[in-house]
């Protein structure tokens, strides 16, 4: 047998042993196919990806047949060249799927900032955010005065500092006046594209209220919103609970996130705790497990029921019930779904005599999500539960019949042991896991998660989920006020762990943003360790250094011009120079956490003179205008149009934060207010290249 015929025999026989993880494969292409839809920097013909679509169908299916058909001693290639085609297929259908989701959702989208502009519309959802800074509302079935209704957005987000008329419920009709904004573009180039999101989540603009909000019409709906009832709750939560931790509790019991102090989610974050308050799968977990437990406890008492009816399926039964339920109360989204979706199949795996802890269940998982919501490809909270499941089940898998035999030969003293160390190893793999994500999405990394958790795990498992749960059932009857304080104080307790991780030597690294490709390179290095056999696990070993070492030899950006140039940074070492530090805060504070910089590290320009910074940039002032000099450009910044047109010569690139005449300084790059329209936020790199946020987008739906 040659060589290649040796490596086909081999690579044919490592397809047909993934028993285990046969379904991550569809899930990884569907993956792929949705990644390259909202990767590309133009939206596809649909008549060109739908005829690309049906040639896959066709080549899968020839091959399908010539494997079928085969007797020959090829068939190990024919096999291969089918699942090949199969991949491709699936890229290309999950491709197909996102372009027509993105269709489907069809949110006109605000195109620039408006007047005042009176607006009718069904009050959706109230939800308060931090003291003193009003409420949130998101207003649907709009009727804005003078809008054709094709331009009119499906749904607006509103900031009220004004007051809301007595009696105003989630369904009312409502009148107010408003200014509107479009969803914000990616502060700078390669960020996060918060248009994208809002598209999906069919907001088509934000604004705030300069009026109050007045009561067109009642709902006429004799049953409660669901929104209705998660304001009922939240004042009873308030009722009983005062302080800092009362916003955590509404955010756990109704999804109300906005009301949560900023310097508490400082604080999670640092700590690698934030996890612990945003609804996701850990949550619906904690819910089922005590919910299954005592369930079946309760039916085991009752010989009739135990003997003649498989209790532990019935216990599944009624976990998933109130699961479901709980999920469906939160404000709704597509983490939250997701997390139920994950939950849920390991229940219903209990139903059909099937381990929940499988990685045939994490596939089936993210392929019903990806056809679901192909967008949520791109959500850092996909990427991280998705990793951190499928790592701690691969864990579990290579160490069970070890960790069996040792807990079978323990005493307490060492079963103990063992359960604080699996604890610490669950810790350990978890935040090793997500890290290259969160890296990449957030910039940091808690040093301490390990510890972090390992100290909170315990308060959410034993006080704040249980009394949650409790909560629920007694609130009906009114006597809610005993678990909600138990659920606050361990919430406090959560809080002074996380400012005690917080507070240890470098508990958070930052650093600057990286490239995708790091991303990409990090999941292969994963899926390789997860589903690779043996010695082949090694591959990911390269596959690690060489996305280091993209990061070490990335450029990064020098100079930061905002969308509306009302905001221009150069970054020196790890300081910051902004061109004013009250305006834009954020898009300011955005920045600085790309690049890496932290608030006590930024200063203003000049009110006049010369700054000479670190790598060869100098920064110099007058009343009329900024120059900023590097050893690869030489930037005039300011308003003033006399200025700015003797820098003509001077200047490789003039800023202003105003339109300027098309002819002005011709020969140079005048980014004025109609380039920046055009072209979005830029940056420059420490090698003088210009990147621009529109480069990255081009025409997209959510773009346009």
């Amino acid at each position: 047998m040659g060589r290649f015929e040796n490596f086909i025999a081999k690579l044919s026989g490592f397809f047909s042993t993934q028993e285990e993880t046969r379904l991550i494969w569809p899930a990884i292409f569907l993956g792929l196919g949705s990644s390259l839809y909202f990767s590309i920097t133009f939206e596809p013909d649909f008549i060109w990806s739908g005829a690309l679509l049906v040639s896959l169908i066709g080549l899968s299916h020839f091959f399908w047949k010539t494997y079928k058909k085969s007797q020959d001693d090829r068939v190990e290639l024919k096999y291969l060249l089918f699942l090949l085609s199969s991949a491709l297929l699936l890229t290309g259908a999950c491709f197909t799927l996102a372009q027509s989701k993105s269709e489907w959702v069809g949110t006109p989208m605000i195109q620039k900032e408006t007047k005042v502009v009176k607006i009718t519309a069904t009050l959706e959802h109230v939800e308060d955010k931090e003291e003193g800074k009003g409420k949130q509302l998101l207003l649907t079935d709009l009727d804005i005065e003078r809008w054709e209704k094709e331009k009119t957005p499906k749904t607006l987000r509103i900031t009220a500092r004004t007051k809301i008329e007595e009696g105003v419920e989630p369904g009312d009709r409502v009148s107010l006046l408003a200014k509107l904004n479009p969803p914000s573009p990616p502060i700078m180039p390669r960020s996060f594209d918060y248009a994208r999101h809002f598209y999906f989540e069919s907001i088509g603009g934000l604004g705030f209220a300069v009026s109050s909000i007045d009561l067109v019409e009642k709902n006429k709906t004799y049953l409660p919103s669901l929104d209705s009832v998660r304001s009922i709750v939240s004042r009873k939560i308030k009722s009983h609970i005062e302080g800092q931790t009362q916003g955590i509790v509404v955010a756990l019991m109704t999804g109300e996130r906005a009301a949560i102090d900023n310097d508490d989610w400082q604080a999670l974050r640092a700590s690698g705790l934030a996890h612990i308050i945003s609804i996701s799968g850990l949550h619906v977990a904690m819910v089922a497990a005590p919910i299954f437990f005592i369930v079946r406890l309760i039916l085991s008492c009752f010989p009739t029921i135990a003997l003649n009816w498989n209790i532990k399926k019935i216990a599944a039964l009624v976990a998933l019930i109130i699961c479901t339920a709980y999920v469906g109360f939160v404000v709704p989204s597509v983490p939250t779904t997701r997390a139920l979706l994950m939950t849920g199949v390991g229940l219903i795996a209990i139903m059909l005599d099937r381990s929940p802890f499988s990685l045939r269940l994490v596939g089936i998982s993210a392929i019903i999500i990806l056809i679901i919501a192909p967008e949520s490809v791109w959500s850092a909270s996909f990427q991280m539960s998705f990793a951190a499941v499928a790592a701690l089940i691969a864990i579990a898998d290579w160490m069970r019949p070890t960790w069996l035999r040792l807990y079978r030969e323990a005493g307490w003293i060492k079963k103990s042991i063992l359960y604080l160390s699996g604890a610490v190893l669950t810790s350990f793999v978890a935040s090793l896991a997500t890290a290259p994500f969160v890296w990449y999405h957030f910039q940091q990394l808690a040093i301490y998660s390990v510890v972090g958790n390992m100290l909170a795990m315990p308060l959410s498992g034993i006080i704040i989920m249980p009394m949650l749960i409790l909560s629920y059932f007694l609130m009906p009857l009114g006597l809610e006020s005993i678990p909600l304080q138990l659920m606050s104080w361990g919430v406090e307790q959560l809080l002074n762990v996380a400012r005690l991780v917080q507070s240890f030597p470098a508990s958070l690294i930052m650093g600057e943003a990286v490239s995708p490709i790091f991303l990409y390179t990090m999941t292969v290095a994963g899926l390789v360790i997860i589903l690779f056999k043996a010695h082949m696990k090694w591959i990911a070993v390269p596959l690690v250094v060489i996305a280091f070492f993209m990061v070490l030899t990335a450029s990064h950006p020098q100079i930061l011009i905002s969308n509306n140039a009302e905001l221009l940074l150069v970054k020196s070492g790890n300081e910051a120079y902004l061109s004013n530090t009250r305006k834009e805060r954020f898009v300011r504070d955005q920045w600085l956490q790309h690049i890496g910089v932290e608030k006590e590290n930024i200063l203003s320009f000049p009110m006049e003179g010369t700054l000479n910074l670190k790598g060869q940039i100098k920064v110099s002032c007058d009343k009329t205008l900024c120059r900023i000099e590097t050893p690869t450009q030489k930037i005039s910044y300011g308003r003033n149009l006399v200025a700015l047109n003797d820098d003509c010569q001077w200047a490789d690139i003039l800023v202003a934060p105003k339109w300027m005449d098309r002819n002005f300084c011709r020969e140079k790059t005048v980014m004025d207010l109609g380039y920046l329209r055009r072209n979005g936020a830029v940056s420059i790199d420490d090698g003088g290249n210009i990147d621009t946020t529109q480069a990255h987008r081009q025409k997209r739906p959510w773009g346009r």
